[in-house]
């Protein structure tokens, strides 16, 4: 039996021994880093599953608008007093950390720079147990256990969060954005705030949004500085003021079932708002790029 005529053409594309086992190989790795991929996200979704699972059945409009010494407790000041000192928290950092950011960036000398990020990666590695230590002696003696102590104490582990993410993102501006601003005739102190500042609008924001879930998310600083109480206060910094992370500490350790599931259910509000965030900044940097 005759073989069917074979052009130069087929020839040339029929992939050989090589080329199969090359096309094998990407098949397997391909396959390699899917799974380990999965294997990434896989504990953030047990997380969720496993928190929301103990959480729903002690969820309910009275845990969310009630105070602890209600006769129907729920975590409503725990929830404001997060919320009043993380944004404070961002109040006290934003400015600076963004500022902090651009200088290393646009204006500072190599040397200069290089000690900053060294200073920044210090900061980004103090555990936050020492950050409280820190607010804890310094701050307390002359501000009490307060809010205003609570929310200095976080801005100082948020703050070099805001600077790092400012530095690395003004750096992805391309360099034609600022020639091109600089050959109108623009000063530079314009360019970088009007021109470069905005184009790396969106990085900054998702630092801030970083910055805010690190705040929400912090306990050891707030043991010793907000302290905790069961009054709920708003805008009242001068004293003591509860926060969810202590709520999930304290009633973690509670001896019946209805206390130690507010504290599921108080995390998953925890782990809901700082998803809500990241949602929210996501969303606003999606349009800003589509305008």
């Amino acid at each position: 039996m005759s073989r069917p005529a074979v052009t130069v053409r087929e020839a040339l594309l029929e992939p050989g021994a090589r080329d199969l086992r090359r096309a094998r190989t990407d098949w397997i790795m391909r396959r390699v880093v899917e799974f380990a991929a999965f294997l990434a996200v896989l504990p953030l979704f047990a997380l969720v599953l496993f928190v929301t699972l103990r959480a729903l059945p002690w969820l309910s409009p009275e845990f969310f608008f009630n105070n602890p010494l209600d006769t129907q407790p729920g975590i409503f000041n725990a929830i404001i007093g997060s919320l009043q000192m993380s944004a404070l928290a961002l109040l006290i950092t934003a400015p600076i950390g963004i500022a902090g950011g651009v200088y290393l960036s646009e204006f500072a000398s190599p040397r200069v720079s290089s000690i900053g990020e060294m200073v920044i990666d210090i900061l980004l590695g103090i555990p936050s147990i020492v950050a409280g230590l820190f607010a804890f002696l310094l701050l307390v003696p002359i501000l009490g256990f307060s809010g205003w102590a609570g929310s200095l104490a976080l801005s100082v582990l948020t703050l070099p969060i805001v600077m790092r993410t400012t530095q690395e993102v003004m750096r992805l501006v391309p360099p034609s954005i600022r020639e091109a601003s600089l050959a109108l005739g623009i000063p530079v102190w314009r360019t970088t705030l009007l021109v470069t500042l905005r184009t790396a609008l969106p990085g900054v924001l998702t630092g801030l949004v970083l910055a805010a879930s690190r705040a929400l998310g912090e306990t050891a600083p707030l043991i010793m500085t907000a302290k905790g109480t069961n009054a709920s206060n708003f805008l009242d910094f001068g004293t003591t003021m509860n926060a969810m992370p202590l709520v999930i500490f304290r009633y973690a350790e509670a001896a019946d079932d209805r206390t130690i599931g507010q504290a599921w259910a108080t995390a998953l509000v925890l782990m809901a708002i700082a998803l809500a965030l990241n949602v929210i900044v996501r969303w606003r940097t999606i349009d800003s790029r589509v305008a």
